[in-house]
Parts: C-alpha cells; sequence; structure tokens
C-alpha cells in the first residue's frame, strides 16, 4: 500500500521537484557553453606544457597540496607521503596523466609582502600572519624533515583548529550565545615502511579536552581497482557529507545532512575514482566514541557529463541502510553548532528495527560559480506501527569575487587555488529545508535561509561569516529567530 504524505510534506516536494527540474536545465545550458569554449589538447603530458596552459599550476606549494589531501581525505591520502620536491613532482605529475582533464589540486606558493613605508595594512597583517604561521608549524615541519624516526617512515603530521562566535536573536536559543571551539585536531599520516601500498592515517579529535578518534584507518591503494580502507572512517553518504569542514562554503552543513547523515563508522571501504565516475562503498559496524549503532552499509556514486577545467556537472546517488538496537532518532541543530538545542527533533523511539536514507545529488561549477543541491528521503522500519518516511532538501550557491574556480576531486568541491597575495573573498547563498512529521512521529519542520560571506587567505588560513533567518515548528513550538556567526578556521 503506497504510503500518503501530510499537505506540507506534498508542497516540499513539488519545490523540490520544481528546484531540481530547473537546475537541470540550467546545467544543461552551461554545459553546452563549456562545450563550445573548449580547446582540447591531445599529447599535452608534462607538467610545464600544462603550466602554460593553466597559471594555476606555476608557483605551486607541494607541502600544502598534501595538508590539504589529509584534511579532505582524497585517495591521494591513500599513496606513499613523498618528502623531498622530486618525489613530489613526480607524484603530481602521475596525477596529471591520470586526469588531463584538471589540474588537480594545487596551492599556490605564498607571496610574502616585504613590509615597508609603502606597504599597505592589510598587506602587512598578511606578512605577520604568515610569520606566525610558519612559526606555529616549526616544530611539525622539523619532525618530518630533521628526525629519522619520521623521515624515513614519510610521516606527516596534519591539524585543524576552528573558534566560533554565535548570537542568537530571539527564541529558546536567546540564552544560548557565546564563544566555543568547534573542531580540534591532530593527526598524523604515512606510509607503511616495508608493505608497499599501504598507508595509515590517524586523527584525534580534542575539541572537548578528551581524545576521540576521528579518523583511524589503513589503507591500501591497488593500480586499477581503488582504494580499500580499514578503520574508522567516513560513511559513504552525501556530497556535502563527504566534503570536509575546510572546504564547505557554510560555517555548518545543511539541516537534511544534519538530520539524516551518519558521520564516522568502524568498517571497511572501498573507493574508486575515474575520469567523470567513481563509486564508494562503506561496510560498517559501531562508533567507537559513543558505542552507538550496528552493522550497516552504505553506498554512493557519482557521474560527470561534463568536467573541464573549472567547468563540471555532477550528478549522484547515495543509500545507507542501518540495523538499530530498538530505538531510533532523527534530529537536527539549526545549522549552528553553539547550541545543543534541536528545533527538530523526533525523540527516540522504541520498537525500530532498521533505518534507511536515500540521497539525490545534482550539481556544478561554470568558472567563479559553484552550485550544490540534494533532496533526501529517510525512514524506519517499526514493529508494530506503521513504518515512518521524512525528507528534506537544500540548495547551495557560491561566487568567488576574486575569480577563483571551482576545484573538483573524488566526486566532491575542496578548497580552490587562491591566486591573490590578498586572499580570496566568496559570497553564498543557501535554502533547506527538513520535514520530521510523519504519521504519529512529529519532530517538527524546520525551513532556513542563510547568507555567507568567506575570506580564504593563500594557505592555512580562513574567516567565515554566516547570517541565517530559522523558521521551526516542532517540540520547541514556532521559533523563527536570527543567528549570526563567524569562525576562524586554520589548518595546517
Amino acid at each position: 500500500m503506497p504510503e500518503t504524505f501530510p499537505p506540507r510534506t506534498r508542497g516540499h516536494c513539488r519545490l523540490s521537484f520544481c528546484l531540481i527540474c530547473a537546475f537541470a536545465l540550467f546545467f544543461v545550458t552551461i554545459s553546452k557553453v563549456a562545450v563550445a569554449q573548449q580547446d582540447p589538447a591531445p599529447g599535452e603530458s608534462s607538467k610545464k606544457e600544462k603550466q602554460k596552459k593553466d597559471p594555476d599550476l606555476q608557483n605551486s606549494e607541494p607541502e600544502e597540496n598534501l595538508h590539504l589531501i589529509m584534511q579532505e581525505g582524497l585517495s591521494e591520502s591513500s599513496q606513499l607521503v613523498p618528502v623531498s620536491e622530486e618525489d613530489i613532482d613526480s607524484a603530481g605529475e602521475k596525477e596529471q596523466t591520470r586526469d588531463e582533464a584538471e589540474p588537480g589540486i594545487e596551492e599556490e606558493a605564498k607571496e610574502t609582502v616585504p613590509p615597508g613605508p609603502e606597504a599597505k595594512p592589510l598587506e602587512k597583517a598578511l606578512t605577520k600572519t604568515g610569520k606566525l604561521v610558519e612559526l606555529s608549524r616549526r616544530p611539525f615541519i622539523y619532525l618530518e624533515q630533521k628526525v629519522p624516526f619520521f623521515a624515513k617512515r614519510n610521516i606527516i603530521f596534519f591539524g585543524r583548529l576552528e573558534v566560533d562566535a554565535v548570537n542568537y536573536a530571539s527564541g529558546v536559543l536567546s540564552e544560548e550565545s557565546g564563544v566555543a571551539i568547534r573542531r580540534f585536531r591532530l593527526g598524523l599520516a604515512g606510509s607503511v615502511r616495508f608493505w608497499e601500498g599501504w598507508n595509515y592515517k590517524l586523527e584525534l579529535d580534542l575539541t572537548d579536552g578528551e581524545s576521540t578518534l576521528s579518523d583511524a584507518y589503513i589503507a591500501y591503494r591497488t593500480q586499477r581497482f581503488g582504494t580499500i580502507r580499514i578503520g574508522n572512517q567516513k560513511v559513504a553518504q552525501t556530497l556535502s557529507g563527504q566534503t570536509s569542514s575546510v572546504s564547505i562554503p557554510f560555517m555548518e552543513r545543511p539541516l537534511p545532512v544534519l538530520a539524516f547523515t551518519l558521520q564516522r563508522r568502524l568498517g571497511i571501504g572501498w573507493d574508486t575514482h575515474l575520469r567523470k565516475l567513481g563509486a564508494n562503498i562503506t561496510v560498517f559496524y559501531k562508533d567507537p566514541n559513543e558505542n552507538i549503532g550496528s552493522l550497516g552499509y552504505a553506498a554512493r556514486f557519482y557521474f560527470n557529463p561534463v568536467r573541464f577545467r573549472g567547468d563540471v556537472v555532477h550528478i549522484g546517488a547515495s543509500f545507507m541502510q542501518l540495523k538499530l538496537e530498538n530505538d531510533g532518532r532523527f534530529h537536527a541543530r539549526p545549522e549552528s553548532n553553539k547550541t545543543n538545542i534541536r528545533l527538530v527533533d523526533t525523540g527516540v523511539r522504541a520498537n525500530v528495527k532498521d533505518s534507511n536514507a536515500f540521497g539525490l545529488e545534482l550539481a556544478g561549477a561554470l568558472g567563479p560559480l559553484t552550485i550544490r543541491s540534494e533532496l533526501y528521503s529517510a525512514g524506519w522500519s517499526r514493529e508494530f506501527q506503521e513504518d515512518t518516511r521524512f525528507n528534506g532538501w537544500y540548495i547551495e550557491g557560491s561566487w568567488f569575487l576574486t575569480g577563483e574556480t571551482a576545484n573538483y576531486r573524488d566526486g566532491k568541491f575542496i578548497r580552490p587555488v587562491i591566486k591573490g597575495a590578498r586572499g580570496a573573498w566568496e559570497i553564498a547563498l543557501r535554502l533547506s529545508s527538513v520535514n520530521l512529521n510523519d504519521k504519529d512521529v512529529q519532530g517538527g519542520t524546520e525551513n532556513n535561509f542563510s547568507m555567507g560571506l568567506n575570506w580564504y587567505s593563500r594557505t592555512h588560513w580562513r574567516f567565515m561569516g554566516n547570517l541565517i533567518k530559522v523558521r521551526s515548528e516542532g517540540p520547541q513550538g514556532k521559533q523563527d529567530p536570527w543567528i549570526v556567526q563567524f569562525r576562524g578556521q586554520y589548518f595546517f
């Protein structure tokens, strides 16, 4: 017997369908423009020729590539981590040969602006910031390059620190304003010395003053059949869920991603990324930090009908099935992590046998413009009660005012190459919605409209500002607060 949805849910489904159709029509148009503008260069294989074709490859700093690879968890993190510039250049050239349709993740070298009487205040500030960054990284660079134990094993250190300041204007959230550390992580990665092709990554989350596991796995990269990972890793779900916080255009992920997406689990994962398509499959067990969850599996697939330098169309889908131990719950913060109050929350529901979630992805980029959208459906199979179904969607766009183009790798958009010595400016807009009402479960509905402004330094730093208008009706009653939040983000 087909499921029926309440009128509010049907309205959201119609709106989601219209947005997806309009979005598809838009990208059909830009794909034709991209094809018309393409200038193929058969036989282009050497790195010097590529640098002539694409200035983003000139003066790149390989060390920054490695740290960004570690933060993003890209497929290159399963390769041997090179320690010399010659090894780094060789690894980069092999990657360019594998995928000639794009420049790859290349960070340009830092340009230190010499302070002087004619230097502008911003340039002086950037110079001082660069010196502080180098000072903070010096102990790790020394370990990586000078200590034989680490140098011989190709070990690289990486980390991330994010500090948030948040103000909630009204309602039940008004007492939650303040400053907090959002993320503080330290990690290391390297190759297994005696087993060619085997590598490892260990990252600890120290945000709450306690050591909890983030990524902790060993990986084997085959020559032709992708990468296998064993350990604590991201579950293969959703475009936004697979993207690191270093690269998402807003401080927090959209409502349906927060509500329906799992984070990391102990398990076995496999992924492969070809020129215009890729796949990721995870078979997983519990979360080792909270000892919750049970056996499950997830799969994500994507395809790129258009993929040139700076221009890409992304179509994807994901599915997750999770066995539950009697209890189930869906909930989400209001795209702001300072508060623990959930404006939409089903509460803990008993007699839930298993949970599942399905997602569709449509995204693309044209020059400095990037647009992402996803549509979600999630539900429970229950004993003694009818099964339930919930849904959500979002669409977001970002534009680099300083002309940077999208950086697309392994089925997701990552931090772009920053061109200017003064950094890059990005503006972003987002609409997101989640509906947790169905049958006897009334978890509420929430619709958010968000605006963002981001500044990127050439390496390591990003400062973010978000303005969010919330409209929700759920366990906390009707709430419509404004949220203003800022973040300072540093990674190495």
